[in-house]
């Protein structure tokens, strides 16, 4: 038997594995400001990918180096069980954040409303319970098949292929696509109006502003205010003809002796005018302030949304392209299995290429912590913040 001992180098990867998902968990549980309902279910994939990199990759890689199954049927059957149920759990990990994502940007009302750690423990519960039932069929025995390759380690029931793949993968995947598409829409959506938005915004002011300059260029200088003696004029100590002209550039509102009698009182009533326009201007300059304070909150809230859902689409999609080839190869072989179909090449797929195939769905747990590290910046602190303090 040959022996490939430069595959031992695979276990570099569960060892980072491991690392860097240790660090997801850990900055959740010390920063208060990423215990958030979405950060939950990241630290849950992240302890599935602890348990990828623990129960499942040390196997592979001792498959790898061996290239035989050497150890017992039991022990093979446990590891594809563990296999099953972490990788299971990794996806519906993230089909649950895929539905908490849709709820929180398409009704964001309700979802800050019924945002509480009950509801989410209970969703965390139900995804790593599925996983388990999903895997559980192998432990009690599932995968024997008297069609069982002595040396060989993987599955050997079709009908359990089929439905694993279906219930850990295929399905799970469609109702994330589509749940992102309509997150897709609704964000686009909100985009196009808050676009037409500022243009309307723009125009608008543009137009208050040459209807203020066509106002200024048009209106009268204001008269000087004059005052009348109801005399006729007097030229030379003598008296004039009263000169129409002068009284009526003189001329002033008659005052009657009411008006001249509360006078003092009117001056008082201006005093009240100006102090509640005083108070009228300084409420409406609050209620802008306010106004304005929650709209700036509020995009604040928006642009964080659209961030979470930015890094968990890029996760999503890192997670298809990784185990998309794997499942899709399980699909074919269980068609192969179970119409004995081995004589065809499509079902003789090389080794090398189902051995990459699976270790590219493993890399797959490695790479979650390596995007929150260059996609979102409050992890990337958090990460930063961890490492210096044990380097200290």
């Amino acid at each position: 038997m040959e022996y490939r001992y430069w595959a031992i180098l695979l276990i570099i990867i569960p060892i980072l594995t491991v690392f860097g998902n240790i660090l997801v968990v850990m900055s959740v549980y010390r920063e208060r400001s990423l215990r958030t309902v979405t950060n939950y279910f990241i630290c849950s994939l992240a302890v599935a990918d602890i348990f990828v990199a623990v129960l499942v990759m040390p196997f592979a890689v001792y498959m790898e180096v061996t290239t035989a199954w050497l150890l017992s049927d039991p022990l093979c059957d446990a590891w594809v069980a563990s296999d099953v149920m972490a990788c299971t759990s990794s996806i519906l990990n993230l089909t649950a954040i895929s539905v908490d994502r849709f709820i929180a940007v398409t009704q964001p009302i309700k979802y800050s409303k019924h945002k509480n750690s009950k509801r989410v423990f209970v969703m965390l519960a139900l995804t790593w319970v599925i996983s388990v039932a999903i895997a559980a069929p192998i432990a009690l025995g599932v995968n024997y098949s008297d069609k069982r390759t002595p040396g060989a380690c993987n599955f050997f029931n079709a009908d359990f292929l089929i439905y694993s793949s279906m219930g850990s993968f295929y399905i799970p995947s469609l109702i994330m696509i589509y749940l992102y598409y309509r997150i897709w829409r609704v964000l686009h959506a909100r985009s196009q109006r808050a676009l037409a938005q500022k243009k309307k915004l723009k125009t608008d002011q543009k137009a208050i502003k040459s209807v203020i300059e066509n106002t200024a260029a048009t209106a009268a200088p204001p008269t000087e205010p004059t005052v009348t003696t109801g005399l006729a004029r007097i030229d030379n100590g003598k008296p004039a003809s009263y000169n129409t002209n002068t009284a009526h550039k003189l001329a002033a509102p008659v005052v009657d002796d009411t008006s001249v009698t509360n006078a003092g009182t009117g001056s008082d009533s201006q005093d009240e005018n100006r102090n509640k326009e005083t108070h009228k201007k300084g409420v409406t300059k609050f209620n802008f302030h306010m106004r304005t304070s929650r709209k700036r909150k509020e995009r604040s809230s928006s642009k964080r949304e659209r961030k979470a859902t930015k890094t968990l689409a890029i996760v999503l999609g890192v997670f298809l392209l990784c185990w998309w080839p794997f499942f899709t190869i399980n699909i074919i072989n269980a068609i192969c299995i179970r119409y004995d179909l081995f004589e065809y090449a499509a079902c003789n797929s090389p080794v090398v290429l189902i051995g990459i195939f699976v270790w590219l769905g493993y890399i797959n747990s490695f790479l979650n912590p390596v995007i929150y590290t260059i996609f979102n910046p409050e992890f990337r602190k958090a990460f930063k913040k961890i490492l210096t303090e044990r380097c200290k």
